[in-house]
């Protein structure tokens, strides 16, 4: 089985996605031009404990924004709430596998483990899930960085002692807010390639 790649703003998204909300799960959509290749990142939720129709509609504002972006969902990635905690939950399988056949199948879970995040080493902190026969199987080498992983991570670290991770929006912050631009995130892609 061949790894995926991730470019770096798809990288920081996810991981800065998870470092504005260190004390609750984060749970988003990765986007690409095919299986296996991570372009983008959609931060979804964060402190999601079921499924409902807040993720039926976000998917659904996904699968149109991956249509106009001429990319498609590629697959999920969760950050979980404690800091060792590098599971796929019940909850993120089951999101996992609705998210799979949106896919097409042949998806990626990525999980992060945020006890090693913005350490710099040449580990993104990031597991690789696939989906087999109903569960998620852990992927040896299933993610590496299209880029240079420790210029990516002292980046990562700049980002977060400015504060930048506060530019990251999810669709609850849209909720809130229609103003912010969720999708894209715009604000925060921009701020990242200045950094």
């Amino acid at each position: 089985m061949t790894a995926s790649t991730i470019t770096p703003p798809a990288y920081a998204k996810l991981i800065l996605h998870a470092a504005k909300y260190p004390s609750v799960s984060v749970f988003g959509v990765l986007l690409g031009p095919s299986s296996g290749s991570i372009t983008d990142a959609v931060p979804v939720v964060h402190d999601f404990v079921a499924l409902s129709s807040f993720l039926e509609a976000a998917l659904e504002q996904i699968k149109i924004h991956a249509a106009r972006t001429q990319t498609r969902i590629v697959g999920l990635y969760v950050a979980n709430q404690l800091l060792e905690d590098v599971s796929v939950g019940p909850l993120a399988a089951k999101v996992g596998l609705e998210v799979d056949k949106l896919a097409g199948g042949n998806s990626v879970l990525l999980v992060v483990d945020n006890a090693k995040l913005l350490e710099p080493e040449s580990d993104l902190g990031l597991l690789a899930f696939k989906e087999a026969s109903g569960a998620w199987k852990p992927v040896s080498n299933g993610i590496t960085l299209n880029g240079k992983v420790w210029e990516t991570v002292q980046t990562l670290k700049d980002c977060v002692e400015k504060d930048k991770q506060t530019l990251i929006y999810d669709f609850s912050n849209h909720l809130d807010d229609p103003s912010l631009d969720w999708l894209n995130n715009g604000a925060f892609v921009d701020a990242f390639q200045k950094s």
